[in-house]
């Protein structure tokens, strides 16, 4: 009998699946390290003004998790509270056009 096998997953392969909250919490780790590259801040600000957002966002929604322990859900709205300064201050130092496209960004959840 011939049964099918399962490719094995390359390292560098982005396709996983994760329940809810793990799927944000790696979603929100990947972009922060994409918004500390300073490659990325150089080439695109507006890039990084809108991850700068999203963390924000995602961190929030972390800590509004009904499944988190209350340190977790302290430590998250920590996090949230200066990511949110940190893009605040990131908006104000960017040029106009950049700091006007992050603004814009939809709330979504990935």
């Amino acid at each position: 009998m011939n049964t099918p096998h399962a490719t094995p997953l390359c390292p560098l392969d982005e396709e996983h699946e994760l329940p809810t909250l793990e799927a944000v919490l790696a979603g929100t780790l990947a972009l922060m390290t994409g918004y500390a590259q300073a490659l990325q801040a150089d080439l695109h600000p507006e890039q990084r003004l809108a991850m700068g957002a999203k963390i924000g966002r995602n961190l929030e929604l972390l800590a509004a998790h009904v499944t988190v322990s209350e340190p977790f859900r302290h430590i998250a709205l920590g996090l949230q509270a200066r990511w949110q300064s940190m893009s605040r201050c990131t908006a104000q130092s960017a040029p106009c056009g950049a700091a006007h496209g992050a603004a814009a960004a939809p709330p979504t959840l990935h």
